[in-house]
């Protein structure tokens, strides 16, 4: 008999790619993200960030692809806020 507590994990349930750990997309995540979904504009994301445009574009389809999230869509970027929030909430 298996413990309350200790179910095994239905076959055909994987994390979502959403929740994986933000060190799977690389450094500067967090901060990009962040900008990006409080802008809602890549280019206004690049001035917060003193970047040039072209780098957080690279960085967010890097992100897009980790997470199989699509940043240029108003579901991606609510999807993201969402990876975000419970990053946050993970690591304290």
């Amino acid at each position: 008999m298996v413990p309350r507590n200790d179910h095994p994990r239905p076959r055909g349930t994987a994390v979502p790619p959403a929740a994986r750990p933000k060190r799977q997309v690389g450094p500067g995540i967090t901060p990009t993200l962040d900008a990006c979904c409080t802008t809602g504009s890549q280019r206004r994301a690049a001035d917060v960030l003193h970047l040039h445009h072209s780098c957080v574009a690279r960085r967010l389809d890097r992100i897009g692809k980790t997470l199989g999230i699509e940043l240029t869509e108003p579901t991606g970027l609510l999807r993201a806020r969402l990876a975000l929030t419970a990053w946050r909430l993970l690591d304290g």
